[in-house]
């Protein structure tokens, strides 16, 4: 049955890069309404580094998924 494990694959694949488009857009609306929340306090310093933080979450999310798919392509490439 490979179709049938490729088939489970395939969809545990595409609901991994839907949970991160969905951390990613969760994290990008909790930094936007916190940002506008201290700009309109007048805390424009706070909002940016609020900004920041967010970008690195974002990014560090990213990274990681960079990283399960380098280690699978040496695992398709049998690379050491």
């Amino acid at each position: 049955m490979p179709g049938r494990r490729h088939s489970f694959c395939c969809v545990r694949s595409v609901r991994m890069r839907f949970d991160l488009l969905l951390k990613i857009a969760g994290v990008g609306l909790l930094v936007t309404v916190i940002c506008q929340a201290l700009t309109r306090a007048g805390r424009e310093d706070i909002a940016t580094l609020a900004g920041l933080a967010g970008m690195l979450v974002v990014l560090l999310s990213v990274l990681s998924l960079a990283g399960e798919l380098l280690s699978q392509v040496q695992a398709v490439f049998q690379l050491p």
